[in-house]
């Protein structure tokens, strides 16, 4: 990989002791950009941890139209923090840098992406009613995976058992912050201290960072995907390591979709073609660069088709089924939301305040 210029963004950290924190967007310069996409790593990331961003980063400064630009947080549960870190202290660090870019820079929508346990921490911020904190205007899981479920594809089960009982104990008796003997954890574990609540959390059934295993009941399903008001876009990887083979993604994914408000789940969710966890094949980053960045649709009567999409280049259509045919050619599909706007992205993103009520978003 070639060096890149960033930009660093010093901003106020959500600890009370008023400390500085950091963001760094992917750009020479301060972008002038009015939209924000924040990137949010997975367990054990950090900044430029993660290969597609700077691809996501490029597709979106090139389409026309969306002004937007990506910044990569960097939470205190980075690296090998996440081991005594959680969910609500990274819902404190993404809503302190959502405060800096609308309140310091001015940007007006603004979308949260995740990669991995970044997913989890989208799911954890959408509980508005819980936390208070600031409303974003979207959000994208890449990679949404079950730890538990993970764990029991290397783990021995009677082994992981008894190490998820003995944390679960000390988190009820109120000792959640101690440390988990090393002898205690799964080997590829032993390298960062793992405090017992966060080892409950990413291991137990029904911990608070248990989002995505396939067993979870329909009121829990039901709870977590129905709170959502804002759209999201769902993307695991086609050829995802931390998923056990017996769990069929799509399916999965169309379960999650079933529970979610009317236009909340984007039609473009999908399984990314051929990528791992991290998405290193260049095919698969392509791929998530054109659903994060726009792909165009219509709406209307359907009788200027040809004329509408006579100027933009075909890798930009929307690949959505089915398709609409005029005078023996193929079009993407009508759009299914109420807006007239050239794309997905800025469909979801226009009109109307971040802050307005579920009732107005479902609305737009």
């Amino acid at each position: 990989m070639a060096p890149f210029p960033a930009t660093v963004h010093p901003y106020p950290s959500a600890k009370p002791d008023a400390s500085t924190t950091y963001a760094y967007e992917y750009s020479p310069s301060p972008s002038p950009a009015r939209n924000a996409l924040i990137f949010i790593g997975g367990l054990g990331d950090g900044p430029h941890g993660v290969p597609y961003l700077r691809a996501i980063h490029s597709k979106l400064v090139a389409t026309e139209g969306l002004d937007f630009t990506v910044f990569e947080i960097r939470l205190t549960s980075a690296y090998s923090a996440f081991g005594y870190g959680s969910l609500a202290r990274d819902v404190a660090d993404i809503a302190a840098l959502v405060r800096y870019l609308r309140e310091t820079l001015g940007k007006d929508k603004i979308v949260l992406m995740g990669h991995s346990t970044g997913c989890q921490d989208c799911m954890e911020y959408a509980d508005y009613e819980k936390y208070g904190n600031p409303r974003v205007d979207g959000y994208i899981l890449q990679g949404p995976v079950s730890d538990r479920e993970a764990l029991g594809m290397t783990t021995d089960k009677e082994e992981l058992g008894r190490s998820v009982a003995y944390a679960e104990e000390l988190v009820k008796s109120g000792k959640g912050e101690e440390v988990v003997p090393r002898e205690m954890l799964p080997d590829g574990w032993r390298e960062a201290p793992v405090s017992a609540y966060r080892w409950w959390s990413l291991a137990g059934v029904g911990g608070d960072d248990d989002y995505f295993s396939s067993d979870l009941p329909d009121e829990r399903v039901a709870a977590i995907w129905g709170r959502i008001e804002q759209p999201v876009l769902i993307v695991p990887s086609g050829a995802e390591e931390y998923t056990p083979a017996s769990i069929d993604v799509a399916k999965l994914v169309n379960r999650w979709k079933s529970f979610c408000k009317p236009q909340v789940a984007s039609e473009l969710s999908g399984l990314i073609p051929g990528a791992n966890h991290r998405v290193d094949n260049d095919e698969g980053q392509k791929w998530l660069a054109g659903r994060v960045s726009a792909k165009k649709a219509w709406r209307g009567c359907g009788s200027h088709i040809p004329t509408v999409f006579a100027n933009v280049p075909e890798d930009q259509w929307c690949t959505c089924e089915p398709k609409t045919e005029v005078n023996g050619k193929k079009y993407p599909p009508m759009a299914k939301l109420n807006v007239g706007l050239p794309s997905w992205m800025t469909s979801w993103m226009g009109g109307g305040s971040s802050n307005k009520t579920s009732e107005d978003t479902a609305q737009k």
